[in-house]
Parts: C-alpha cells; structure tokens; sequence
C-alpha cells in the first residue's frame, strides 16, 4: 500500500465515519446500552479494516459501514415508535430495590451481586442500603436509585437540623452466609447474631439475604421472603 492511497483511504473513512456518527446522533455515548457498545466498536472495526487492510476494497469497506450504520439508525427508530420494539431492542430498567428491599429477582435478572450493586449505591452517595426506597440498573448499565422521604436532600427548612455521622456500614451477612472478618471488625460474635436474628423473629441466617450494621450501632436487615426491611438498633 501505498503512501497515497492510505491518505485516500483514511481520507474517505474519516469523512464517511463523520457524516454516519453525525445521523446516527449523540446517542451512542449520551445513553449508551450494550447494543449501542457493540455498534460503536464494530464501526470502529470497520472503518479501521477499510483503511488499513490493502485486500479489501475502500468502496467495500464504506459500502458495509453505511449498511451496518443504516441498521442502527433503523433500530433506534424502531425503539422510539414501538414500544414493543423498544423492549426487543433496548430492555427496560429492571427494579433492584423496591419499597425499601432488595429484590433478589432483580439481582437475579440483571446478574449482579450484593457488592455491586452496593458499589453503585455508594456512587450515587448511598452508603446506608436502608436509606434507599427505590433503585433500578437502568438500560445503559448505570445504577438510578431514590431516597426514602427521611433521607432527601436537605431543604432550607432542615438547615438546622445537623444530625450525627453513622460513620461507615459493614456487612456481616451476605445471602445467608455470616461474614467472620466483618463480624471481628465490629467487634460482635455468632452469640450476637444469635441474638439479633431472635430479636427480629428470624429462624435462621439462612432466612436472610443481606444484613449490615453501622458505626452507632443500627442494623439492618433485608430477609429473603421479601418482607420490609427491619433497621434496628442492638
């Protein structure tokens, strides 16, 4: 390959791949869902092969990436008219917590762990799960979640009330397995998780899905039967 016709290559894919993205919109990174990934790593791909792959023909290659750019653009129509496409297309949220619990369906669905989706809460600033009245993982991957009315953002009449740091949670229940290092961190034993789970009504550890306790001493506790979650303080 020449000198010259890598320019003109390059020179056609860049112009081709400017006008293409500029169709195909901001969508692509604004609200990116895994489809919306894939798509942007196979046009790269393509152009890439188009510009540095001698055997294939420039008109070949920009041939395929308005084809495949042209199927995108149609899908996204797709999902903006129909709402049965848009489900086929691009899913919908899926509840991780509702109602103030963890839904383990929904972990199940959107195969996340316990520490996932607490490392997504803690992003949003949720670092107390009991705090968290609603959370979804929405189509583009990333974690929405909303307060419980007590835990809100502060308004101009609240500005006095200061309360107290509950310092940093740790679990020490995970899908009915108790945590002992997290357990010696807090300085407890089995005697007290004995003790809470009798407190709460609760026959066994088996029976509870995620349990954590803070630095002024609330626990709380998320059962598997899907009952309202219990803060309580030992």
């Amino acid at each position: 390959m020449t000198i010259l016709e890598m320019v003109i290559r390059t020179t056609i894919g860049f112009i081709t791949l400017y006008i293409l993205c500029r169709v195909l919109n901001k969508k692509l990174i604004a609200q990116m869902t895994f489809f919306d990934f894939v798509a942007g790593i196979t046009i790269g791909s393509v152009v890439a092969s188009s510009m540095l792959m001698k055997d294939i023909p420039i008109y070949i290659g920009m041939t395929g990436l308005i084809l495949f750019c042209l199927y995108t653009f149609l899908s996204s129509i797709v999902a903006i008219k129909s709402l049965v496409g848009r489900k086929i297309l691009e899913d919908e949220p899926t509840f991780l917590i509702k109602n103030g619990q963890v839904y383990e369906e929904g972990l199940k669905k959107a195969r996340l762990t316990m520490d996932s989706l607490l490392t997504g809460l803690r992003k949003k600033g949720f670092f107390y799960i009991d705090q968290v009245e609603t959370a979804y993982l929405e189509t583009d991957g990333t974690i929405s979640a909303m307060a419980k009315p007590p835990y809100m953002n502060v308004t101009q009449k609240d500005i006095h009330n200061i309360q107290m740091s509950r310092g940093i949670s740790q679990a020490f229940i995970i899908d009915g397995q108790v945590l002992t290092h997290s357990l010696n961190m807090l300085g407890k034993d089995m005697n007290w998780v004995d003790q809470i789970l009798t407190k709460n009504n609760i026959a066994t550890i088996k029976d509870v899905f995620y349990a954590q306790m803070d630095g002024v001493g609330n626990v709380y506790i998320d059962k598997r039967n899907d009952n309202i979650g219990m803060p309580t303080k030992s």
